[in-house]
């Protein structure tokens, strides 16, 4: 998966496949430089020949100081431009799911991953790129170098390094399903402390404050258990390369003490062996301590490949497939008809939502789509505006098969108001426009006018520059669900689908509502779903959904209205009873 990513860098890769070696030189240089310098001391050298090989050694740590931070500059480079490349797909990516996919991945979750992981293997990369690379060939350095200073101290340091090499291969993937169950819990937690904070309200008014800190305790001390065992398989590497390390000092020490009393070692090249020694352990403690970070970034890896490759929903679900994006035909323009032909939907397998559904709307005319909570109403819309497909049937509009249309185009003659209206931490136009600088203000001015937000947008300190959202200006239930209208009036749809548009509004804020309902249902074909039966006085024809998601009647709405047998003559009936 990472390739993909990493294919934009190859300017930067190849400067990187240079400065690695010439560190790895210039690192193996200096015990050579230590050496000479060390002997040509005893042996009574000029002085010209000491001050050129102090002033070589400073060119090479100062080389080595260069190239380091270059390579860590390039590194972290790469690191960051292609994991930002990596997160923006995560985010097209989950933007183009279907709701089931939020039902299964909560808020927090996602940006644990998007971010969390991410971050995560950003971080791994910039150091990983460089260490297991420039480690493992510096370990091979050190070992010819030392061979070609005294093959006997190599000896003792050759099997010490294949040694810890073998261990470590044995070692990987131990970490990993601990590793992995640590970013799962630490991700849930990432979703409950989001829920939580998102409902602190309710959770203050109820009293259910101390259930969520003992809920925040326990998952706390599962995240703590987590880490601990994913810390104790993680440790076991560098632990025993410290302890091979002392051992091998200890033992090249010995040698090197033995060689040089004997006179079959001069002072010099003890001096460089040990500091070859020295060198080689700080790798094989680097390469073990990197791979402990490689599990981190390995099972982050695979969770957001995971994520990548998400279904829509249930596999045997043919109704929960990915949205596409582009291809299939286009919603003709104007006001389109619509035609549910013998429709049936689940979510979950053997708990059908609609069953056998058909009815006929033409073009222009509305639909009242009423029945019991759970029977099936919202998913009618949502079938229609393309977030899910039908298990079996058809549902068209303007005669084309909704599940072969161009969604970018559907949606662009299609709108749907829901009761939820979700309002950005942005300007008033960037929430009217999602963010298309290129509609003019005046047009915003009008959508907001046939809104009835007209006086309100005038009020405003900055106009259509006005910050809202959380942290800004606040807005009433009945001005966020104008606004959904107003968006409405700035695409002109020829297909208008209603959830419950009035569901939140208060009786004050539903009679300032209703009016811009009828300006903006004028001339439109539209299907409406609502609870309150004297929103359904203009609706042309109403559909009854009965338990199962059956149809339980569908007409003319004055011809049920009339029919004292009726449903919708009962629904009526009691609704105004109740009022």
């Amino acid at each position: 998966m990472l390739v993909r990513y990493l294919r934009g860098e190859r300017t930067a890769m190849a400067l990187l496949a240079l400065l690695v070696p010439s560190g790895i030189g210039l690192q193996l240089v200096a015990p050579y430089l230590l050496r000479g310098f060390i002997d040509g001391t005893l042996s009574g050298d000029s002085q010209e020949t000491l001050r050129d090989l102090a002033a070589w050694s400073l060119v090479a740590a100062v080389g080595v100081l260069v190239v380091t931070t270059g390579t860590e500059a390039l590194s972290s480079r790469i690191a960051w431009r292609s994991t930002n490349r990596l997160r923006a797909d995560l985010v097209g990516h989950c933007l183009s799911r279907p709701p089931d996919f939020y039902r299964e991945h909560p808020p927090g979750e996602l940006v644990e991953r998007m971010d969390g992981d991410v971050t995560r293997l950003a971080a791994v990369m910039s150091a990983l790129l460089l260490e297991l690379l420039a480690q493992a060939l510096l370990i091979v350095g050190i070992l010819v170098a030392l061979f070609r200073l005294e093959w006997r101290l190599a000896l003792v340091f050759a099997p010490f390094a294949a040694g810890t090499l073998l261990l470590l291969r044995s070692l990987v993937g131990r970490a990993m399903p601990f590793v992995t169950a640590r970013q799962r819990v630490a991700a849930d937690l990432q979703g409950f402390l989001e829920e939580r904070l998102a409902a602190a309200e309710d959770l203050r008014a109820n009293g259910a404050s101390r259930y969520t800190l003992r809920q925040l305790g326990d998952r706390q001390e599962d995240l703590y258990r987590r880490a601990r065992d994913a810390a104790r398989a993680s440790v076991r590497w560098p632990a025993t390369v410290q302890g091979l390390s002392a051992v091998s000092v200890v033992l090249a020490l010995a040698v090197s003490a033995w060689l040089h009393s004997r006179g079959q070692l001069s002072t010099g090249t003890a001096f460089a062996s040990l500091s070859y020694a020295m060198l080689l352990r700080r790798p094989l403690l680097a390469v073990t301590t990197r791979f402990r970070d490689l599990e981190d970034a390995a099972a982050s890896v695979q969770r957001l490949r995971d994520l990548l490759g998400h279904g829509t929903g249930p596999k045997d679900l043919p109704g929960h497939r990915t949205e596409r994006r582009t291809g299939g035909g286009a919603l003709p323009a104007g006001r389109p008809g619509v035609r549910f032909d013998r429709v049936s939907f689940c979510y979950e397998p053997d708990e059908p939502v609609l069953q056998d559904v058909s009815f006929i709307l033409r073009p222009g005319e509305r639909l009242g789509v009423v029945g019991r909570t759970g029977s099936g109403k919202s998913t009618v819309v949502r079938l229609l505006f393309g977030l899910h497909h039908p298990v079996t049937g058809s549902v068209s509009a303007g005669g084309l098969d909704m599940t072969k249309t161009d969604l970018r185009a559907l949606r662009s003659r299609v709108a749907l108001v829901t009761q939820e209206v979700h309002v950005f931490h942005a300007a008033l136009r960037d929430n009217l426009t999602f963010f298309d600088r290129a509609v003019p203000d005046d047009r915003l001015r009008a959508a907001l006018g046939e809104a009835g937000l007209g006086p309100w947008l005038r009020a405003l300190p900055h106009g259509l520059d006005t910050l809202l959202g959380a942290g800004a200006r606040g807005m009433s239930a009945g001005e966020e669900q104008q606004l959904a209208l107003a968006r409405v009036f700035l695409r002109d749809p020829g297909l208008v689908l209603m959830d419950e548009p009035t569901a939140r509004l208060d009786p004050y804020s539903e009679r300032l509502l209703v009016p811009a309902l009828e300006r903006l249902l004028e001339g439109r074909t539209a299907v409406v779903v609502e609870h309150r039966p004297h929103l359904l006085l203009n609706a042309d024809r109403i559909l009854v959904l009965g338990d199962g998601g059956k149809v339980a009647e569908e007409g003319e709405r004055a011809v049920l209205a009339a029919d004292p047998s009726s449903r919708l003559h009962e629904f009526l009936r009691t609704a105004e009873t109740a009022r």
